[in-house]
Formats: structure tokens, C-alpha cells, sequence
């Protein structure tokens, strides 16, 4: 289908959901669809460990702020887009068994049963509208592991990730951090400002789990880099939990929800 790229921003939520569902998109939708609409993670886990799953984003809000919760067997999120399927409407997933990676499908009906659990999470792309908004200077780098501990909950346990900018200058990282604070539905402000070894992060160049679909360029001096918790920290509590199965988006292919960001902006 070839819609402009005006076309595809200005899209209602409900009619991108169901191009995906028609295979007429695949390929990460970050900041390129449904412009002013909340995006979210996902991770899907069996009942008998969505308890542990809901105390351990309980504990850990920065990188898995809830938006949604669905009762076992059911793939609709009621609260934030009743009308969705959760098993076709995302572009791309990740399946995890016993804590290794067996397929990355377009669909998981395949894989969904009657005790699956499925849970939303807030994504900071979706207060990067609000960052163009206000003519802030910035690129987005990539996501990238830490070595910041999670606080555990039964089986769930590892390491945070976030995702991470580079701000042209210090004035624009300090209205990033109060822009981003008005949204802890989309992890809040950052949970790391500057020196990225100082949080276990080897090589900026290189991001571990999603990079833009261009070269990350080396830092300038004039750069101020911010990292804020990131939704695919799930991806790696499921290495670490070694669940039976864990269903995940893919990096970069997120659910676009009903709700604009703005509905879910604090005070």
C-alpha cells in the first residue's frame, strides 16, 4: 500500500491496527504512524505467573509502567483499545521457551492459549511527540542492557534497560527531563543522565536490543546523553525467568493504543 508518510501519521490507531492484522505493515512503527498516540510494550506470560509478573512492575515502575492488564484467555486490552487483538495487532513478537528465543512471528495466534496473560507497558517513544513539540534537538540511539538491578518478585529478576538520547545541548536536556517527567505512563524522567559507562553500557555506537534504522553516531562534546527505562526489560527478565513461555513485542514494533498521550499525562 503506498501511502505518504503524512498519510500513515495522520492514521486513527484503529485502521493502522488493522493493516498490521492484513499484513500491510511489518516493519518498526516508532514515531512513523497514528502521530499524538500512546504506544506500549508488551509481554504475554502464563496466569500461574502473571501475579509475579504484576508485583515485580509493581516494584520496578521506570521500566514497566502498566497500562493494561487482560483477564487469562483474553486478547483484547479493554482499558486503552477494547477493539484490538493483541494476537495479530502488533507488527512483529518475540516467543521465549524456557528462557531461549524460538520465533519471532507476525501473528502468535498460533501460540496463544486460554491461560495467557497479557500486559502493556508505557513506551517513552510516545513522549517523544511531546519533545517535537517543543523544538527540542535531540536523536534517539538505540536501547541498550544495563547493569542497573531490577528489584526482584518470585521468578522475575535482571537487569534494566533503557533507551537512550543524545540532547544537542544542556537547555534542551533539562526541558527533556521536565517534559518526560510529565508522563510516568512512558517511564517518567530519566533514570540516568550522562556518563553511560556508569551504568554498565560498553559501547554507545552499538546499542544491544534496537537501533535506529541508521548509523548511531559517536557522541559530540556538545551532546548531553539521557537513558530512561526501557519496556523491553521484560525481554530480558524472560532469559533470566526461563519461563515455559513468555510472549514479547519485538523491539521497535509497538502496539498503538486508543488512548492519545496527552489523556495520559500527570499533573
Amino acid at each position: 500500500m503506498n501511502l505518504t508518510e503524512a498519510e500513515w501519521l495522520a492514521m486513527k490507531p484503529a485502521d493502522f491496527r488493522s493493516k498490521v492484522r492484513q499484513g500491510q505493515w511489518s516493519g518498526p512503527n516508532a514515531l512513523k504512524v497514528c502521530q499524538g498516540y500512546a504506544l506500549a510494550n508488551l509481554a504475554i506470560v502464563p496466569e500461574k505467573y502473571a501475579f509475579e509478573f504484576m508485583l515485580f512492575c509493581k516494584r520496578n515502575p521506570r521500566p514497566c509502567p502498566v497500562l493494561d492488564v487482560t483477564d487469562p484467555g483474553d486478547p483484547h486490552p479493554r482499558s486503552v483499545a477494547p477493539e484490538a487483538d493483541l494476537k495479530t495487532d502488533i507488527p512483529k513478537y518475540r516467543v521465549f521457551r524456557d528462557g531461549k528465543l524460538i520465533d519471532e512471528p507476525v501473528n502468535i495466534s498460533a501460540y496463544w492459549r486460554d491461560d495467557l496473560v497479557a500486559f502493556l507497558l508505557g513506551c517513552s517513544i510516545s513522549f517523544d511527540w511531546a519533545l517535537e513539540a517543543a523544538n527540542i534537538k535531540y536523536r534517539l540511539l538505540g536501547d541498550y542492557f544495563t547493569d542497573i538491578p531490577c528489584v526482584p518478585a518470585g521468578h522475575f529478576r535482571g537487569r534494566m534497560a533503557v533507551s537512550g538520547r543524545a540532547f544537542a545541548s544542556a537547555q534542551a536536556a533539562i526541558r527533556a527531563v521536565q517534559i518526560s517527567s510529565r508522563y510516568p505512563a512512558f517511564h517518567g524522567p530519566p533514570v540516568h543522565i550522562g556518563d553511560e559507562k556508569a551504568i554498565g553500557i560498553k559501547d554507545l555506537d552499538k546499542p544491544d536490543a534496537y537501533a535506529p534504522p541508521w548509523p548511531v553516531e559517536p557522541k559530540k562534546p556538545e551532546e548531553v546523553t539521557m537513558f530512561w527505562g526501557c519496556g523491553i526489560t521484560p525481554q530480558a527478565v524472560a532469559l533470566e525467568a526461563k519461563l515455559p513461555l513468555m510472549i514479547t513485542h519485538w523491539p521497535g514494533h509497538m502496539f498503538v493504543t486508543d488512548m492519545m498521550v496527552e489523556e495520559l499525562a500527570g499533573i
